[in-house]
């Protein structure tokens, strides 16, 4: 067998005697939080909660978890799961995290780019740990619960105690992280991966799928078919499933003859979009890499130009049609974010530079 370009660790490899008399405080109770500390429990470890929101103290101790303020979790526990958002952990970090750090502790990150980005410095006398399970929480602690197991990627990126690995790999077991593989990778690479593909391959395909739609109500066909024909009914899972079980061109022959060769005879037509696609993807990538994408988003302007995004992504011609045919199919409305605010006239005046941009924004999406 082909020996792997990177290692990858598997279940056998962990062992709980490291953390089993270890307090563990997981930090923030969302759900990935909520899977892994779950997931913890049932593998007989000690945890606890520390919480930030009302909210999420409700929620953990309906899963019966003993909760304290965030401090008072910090100091009764040796290992730290910091499962928070980045932009909460850089603003917490070093007024309500970092006094409380012990010499010999452990932290332990979900996502790497505040260390990959230099957004937070952690003190050399403690472990840094990555586990970052591939998939959301609900999905984690389902594939806990029915042993099918996800892939992982995990790191010891600072080695403080001289046993940092052999407890990353058992707390990865505990959560669940090495039941298909883990594989190590430094923070640094699991930053840039996860923003490459969000920025890349999500909202390319999302932009693909909308201009379809657009093309075939053009052309008179129904939203509720094409709908239906494109995602709604599940055929595009299947697919993913598909290439998943054998791989992306294997996958060709789940389909009929005639759509094997519809696909591969039409798809040598997109050869000049695959070659901007690449140019494009190459751009961003250098964006991430040099650190560019993370010191624009520090800025304030940033926070500023995404509300606008939203706002006029939320009411374009797609979202009216979109929302319409999911009514008339019986699909239920989930609102899953807050209502998006409009900046105010005194923001877009202290950066006129967004002003300008309001315009250009509007055109992208009128086209939508």
């Amino acid at each position: 067998m082909k020996k792997l370009s990177v290692k990858v660790y598997f279940e056998e490899e962990g062992n709980f005697s490291l953390v089993k008399n270890k307090t563990i405080a997981i930090i923030g109770y969302g759900n990935q939080a909520r899977a892994q500390a779950l997931n913890m429990r049932d593998s007989g470890l000690n945890i606890i909660i520390g919480t930030i929101t009302r909210e999420h103290e409700q929620r953990a101790k309906e899963d019966n978890f003993t909760c304290y303020p965030l401090s008072d979790a910090l100091k009764k526990a040796s290992i730290y799961f910091l499962l928070i958002s980045d932009d909460l952990m850089e603003k917490l970090y070093p007024n309500d995290i970092e006094p409380f750090l012990e010499k010999n502790d452990t932290i332990v990150l979900y996502s790497g780019y505040n260390v990959a980005f230099g957004k937070i410095i952690f003190p050399k006398h403690v472990n840094i740990l990555l586990i970052s399970p591939r998939v959301p929480g609900e999905g984690l602690r389902e594939n806990f619960l029915t042993n099918k197991g996800v892939f992982s990627f995990i790191h010891a990126h600072q080695d403080f105690t001289g046993n940092a690995l052999n407890m990353l790999l058992a707390l990865s077991k505990a959560v669940g992280a090495l039941s298909r593989g883990a594989i190590d990778i430094t923070l640094r690479q699991q930053a840039i991966l996860n923003l490459f593909f969000e920025q890349t391959l999500i909202q390319g395909f999302l932009q693909i799928m909308m201009r379809s739609i657009l093309t075939l109500i053009e052309k008179g066909y129904s939203p509720e078919a094409i709908f239906v024909e494109l995602f709604l009914s599940g055929e595009g899972g299947y697919t993913l499933d598909k290439v998943i079980d054998v791989g992306m061109i294997k996958q060709m022959n789940f389909h009929s003859q005639t759509s094997q060769y519809g696909q591969m005879s039409r798809g040598t037509k997109f050869r000049t979009v695959a070659g901007d696609i690449g140019a494009i993807q190459k751009k961003i990538f250098q964006e991430i890499n040099n650190g560019d994408f993370a010191s624009e988003w520090a800025r304030e302007e940033s926070k500023i130009r995404l509300a606008l995004l939203k706002y006029h992504a939320s009411n374009i011609k797609f979202a009216e049609i979109e929302k319409k045919v999911r009514e008339n199919l019986g699909f239920r409305t989930r609102d899953l974010s807050h209502e998006i605010q409009y900046p105010s006239e005194d923001l877009l005046v202290k950066y006129p530079q967004i002003k300008k941009e309001i315009e250009i924004i509007k055109s992208f999406y009128r086209k939508l």
